[in-house]
């Protein structure tokens, strides 16, 4: 009698249906699905949805890192993924078992038409694409373009020197960010974006807009594809500006392009320009498939090309400025960083507007230690590198099972902060923990670049640009916190063991602006 009731009310019987399969929907994710015994956030079992929102918080890799904390070394933060920030998992996942956990669907949501080096999914392409690249992030290529290097360092500190002299105020990551953008356009283009010379922000490729875009879209696998179409017909002002800057990196690739394709010689099949310059888009273009003798398409060019301008404009800066940051909130560390670059390194002659790449690694050990710990504290490529496990009988990882089809990924931020690895002082800038040799040993673990077959492709570019700009602007110039009080609290140890308030879109950076002054040094030889 009561079906027959509910059968004579259908808008009640449709909504008791929702429930029940809602409530065994849920049943199922927490209680019996095979990543049940992991915990996590609630909603996160049910939801990638949880993923997208903390993307849009743009804390995602500081909340997963609070919830190992809170949970232990895997947590369960989607319905089929595990973070996991146990040491084993490193190798397991990365370099022994890459070859059977491939990148997941969240690298579809990067790129631009076609899949770049970053975003690729086929190994096989994906090697060879690197293969076409190699030579242009070579070290022997880095020295050849060290003049383009060296001279927007010289714009840098002529910048600075202006500071200086007017006892000006100024952000120092600003001044580092547009160091980087316009020598990502002299190395990848032959061409500056003249940031630094016009001061003008509007000149600043917005590479953070596509990268949150990307994340939070990617990290909704099932969905990343109907969301690329359909979201950019939704009239919402914060939205319509996440597309407007993919678009505007998306159109200056495409112009670099097609300043590039003009300007090769197609005669004698030089990689070179009517200028005689060489950069990492001309190589691209001239380069020939390995089996097939194929150029790359125009699309492919111009995809390579959003790729440079989305990782090369932020990472290397971030990077820089957090550095900068660590050594200005504890003088006692920037003094000996300085003290070593004085004894080691000659005075600078006039003609010269920085140190060689060749000098700067191999005669600054604890420069060296300080890098390696920035890398540590303050990763900035922080987005979990999330891989899906092929094997049919899953992976056992740490001693725990992990089944077939899950996507596994560790967080670097997450991993750095794991006390079972570095310790009950990881939250302590202290480049000092690299001397110990155990700890050493644990360098090979750090995850700023990624690791493995994937390992970013411009790690030597981004080191070189590092390693001369800090050897170059501390050997030149004083610095110290614009603020006052600040100032006194960095002197009195204040901030040892404090985090500085980072922001996320997948890359991580300074949430505030570093104001600093600066003062022009007065080196004197140091027998």
């Amino acid at each position: 009698m009561a079906a027959l009731q509910l059968l004579n009310h259908p808008h009640e019987l449709a909504l008791g249906i929702v429930v029940l399969l809602f409530s065994g929907y849920v049943i199922y994710q927490r209680f019996l699905h095979p990543l049940a015994k992991y915990p996590g956030p609630f909603l996160a079992s049910l939801t990638d949805l949880w993923q997208v929102h903390q993307f849009m918080t743009l804390k995602q890799p500081y909340t997963l890192t609070k919830l190992h904390e809170r949970y232990g070394s895997v947590v369960r933060y989607g319905p089929d993924k595990l973070s996991i920030t146990d040491e084993e998992a490193i190798k397991s996942i990365y370099q022994s078992g890459a070859r059977y956990m491939p990148k997941t669907e969240f690298y579809n949501a990067y790129g631009a038409a076609h899949p770049n080096v970053f975003g690729m999914r086929d190994e096989h392409v994906h090697s060879v694409r690197r293969r076409h690249m190699s030579h242009s992030f070579s070290m022997s290529y880095v020295k050849e373009m060290e003049q383009h290097l060296d001279a927007n360092i010289k714009i840098l500190r002529g910048k600075i020197e202006s500071y200086a002299a007017n006892q000006e105020t100024f952000d120092l990551k600003k001044a580092l960010h547009y160091y980087v953008i316009d020598t990502l356009g002299e190395l990848a283009f032959s061409q500056t974006f003249g940031v630094q010379v016009s001061d003008d922000e509007t000149r600043v490729p917005p590479a953070i807009e596509h990268s949150l875009l990307a994340a939070a879209t990617g990290a909704w696998p099932m969905m990343t594809m109907r969301l690329k179409r359909w979201l950019p017909l939704i009239p919402h002002n914060g939205l319509q500006a996440l597309f407007k800057g993919r678009k505007a990196c998306a159109d200056l690739a495409s112009r670099c392009v097609d300043v590039r394709l003009n300007s090769i010689k197609p005669k004698d099949g030089s990689n070179t320009d009517s200028s005689g310059r060489k950069d990492i888009l001309t190589n691209l273009i001239l380069a020939k498939h390995p089996d097939t003798g194929e150029s790359l398409s125009q699309i492919d060019l111009e995809t390579e090309a959003f790729g440079f301008i989305i990782a090369g404009t932020h990472t290397t800066s971030a990077t820089t400025a957090l550095l900068f940051y660590h050594l200005l909130h504890d003088p006692k560390l920037m003094t000996k960083c300085v003290a070593e670059i004085d004894e080691k390194l000659p005075i600078l002659q006039p003609d010269e507007s920085a140190y060689s790449v060749t000098v700067t690694e191999t005669s600054l050990p604890y420069l060296r230690n300080c890098i390696k710990e920035n890398f540590r504290i303050t990763p900035v490529f922080t987005m979990p590198l999330a891989r899906r496990v092929r094997m049919p009988e899953g992976v056992n990882i740490a001693g725990k099972h992990i089944p077939y089809a899950t996507s596994i990924a560790v967080c670097n931020h997450a991993f750095h902060h794991n006390p079972a690895v570095w310790g009950p002082d990881h939250n302590v800038f202290d480049p000092s923990r690299w001397d110990d040799p155990e700890t050493a040993k644990k360098s090979r673990l750090l995850m700023h670049f990624g690791l493995g077959a994937r390992q970013c492709i411009g790690k030597t570019v981004a080191m070189t640009n590092i390693y001369k700009l800090m050897s170059t602007l501390l050997s030149e110039f004083d610095f110290e916190l614009a603020d006052e009080n600040e100032r006194a609290r960095a002197q009195a140890n204040g901030f040892r063991g404090e985090i500085p308030e980072l922001t996320s879109v997948g890359i991580s950076d300074l949430a505030q602006p570093l104001w600093v002054k600066a003062q022009k040094r007065d080196r004197v030889v140091v027998n």
